[in-house]
């Protein structure tokens, strides 16, 4: 049987979002592949998930302000990196693309109880600029100052799963800061 990405996607986010759930995003990632039959390539979820443990974890946000901030960010780096460097992140996190496309973002607008014209969908659409990650951020309920303690993390994740240093080095300098 063979599911959907945006399923698969809805399904970890549904399981992020739960209220009866210690935060471990990792639990989410597993049940998503074993609904999946494990087809880590259709899913992708658990290194994703990894990711958005760490930045959950260590930031102490909420599941949708980590699923929302590090879609926001990565959002803006699959519209204005490389095609290239981008190919090379998602390589090094599989998963990567489940968090940075729109339709992705504009799932987890539908999860916060938002419609077609909510804040958090509007600002998570189509992220294009910084301005547009701080409106996220915004949207979320987060301080766009949050965006600094975000980025560094991203990059620390990305560096550890093997992302190539010209990647991280283009990332750093799209989100203002060192790699």
């Amino acid at each position: 049987m063979k599911i959907s990405r945006g399923f698969a996607l809805a399904t970890l986010m549904t399981l992020a979002a739960s209220p009866v759930f210690a935060f471990n995003l990792n639990d989410a990632a597993n049940a998503v592949s074993a609904a999946t039959g494990g087809n880590q390539k259709t899913t992708a979820a658990p290194e994703a998930a990894g990711l958005l443990n760490t930045v959950g974890t260590q930031l102490n946000v909420t599941p949708e302000q980590a699923i929302g901030g590090t879609g926001a960010l990565l959002g803006l780096a699959k519209n204005n990196l490389s095609s290239a460097d981008y190919s090379q992140m998602t390589q090094a996190v599989p998963g990567l693309d489940l968090l940075s496309g729109a339709g992705a973002l504009g799932s987890l607008g539908g999860l916060l109880g938002g419609s077609g014209n909510s804040a958090a969908t509007n600002a998570l659409g189509n992220v294009k600029s910084m301005a547009d990650v701080n409106s996220a951020f915004t949207a979320l309920g987060m301080d766009s100052g949050l965006v600094g303690q975000f980025a560094p993390l991203i990059l620390q994740y990305l560096g550890q799963q093997g992302a190539s240093g010209s990647a991280l080095q283009s990332l750093g300098s799209l989100w203002n800061v060192g790699s």
